[in-house]
């Protein structure tokens, strides 16, 4: 069973699918899949996206950038028919619960383009990678 799971490396550059699949009602209904793990481009409004425009990047967390603390956060989402995030976990941790949380924060403010099944809007849940790299 494919996982739906989205990298965000640069806030408004790079969405990486490493397979696609969509909750429904009626179960997982695959929608796309990638199985060599290299990065898909999508399109900015595909379905289960982020709308950049809704949202500010996570804030790093002042004593994590100092020490140049970085990692990788995997974030579970519910997304519901109306874009919004109804609830949010962390699926994996970076190793630093101050970024994990950051990006739980951060990313839960966000709107995405809604899950659709058959062409109507789904409550659907979604894992989403954020990558912290100090700049």
């Amino acid at each position: 069973m494919s996982k739906n799971i989205r990298q965000v490396r640069n806030w408004r550059a790079v969405i990486a699918i490493a397979g696609l699949a969509i909750w429904s009602a009626s179960g997982w209904a695959a929608a796309a899949g990638n199985d060599n793990g290299a990065p898909l481009k999508v399109a900015a409004n595909a379905p289960g996206t982020i709308r950049f425009d809704s949202c500010a990047r996570p804030a790093y967390p002042e004593e994590e950038l100092k020490q140049l603390h970085q990692g990788t956060v995997m974030l579970r989402l519910l997304i519901g028919e109306d874009g919004k995030v109804k609830e949010s976990r962390v699926a994996k941790s970076s190793g630093y619960p101050a970024l994990d949380e950051a990006a739980l924060v951060g990313i839960s403010k966000c709107s995405f383009n809604p899950p659709m099944v058959n062409g109507k809007p789904v409550n659907s849940w979604i894992h989403l990678q954020y990558v912290w790299t100090p700049s």
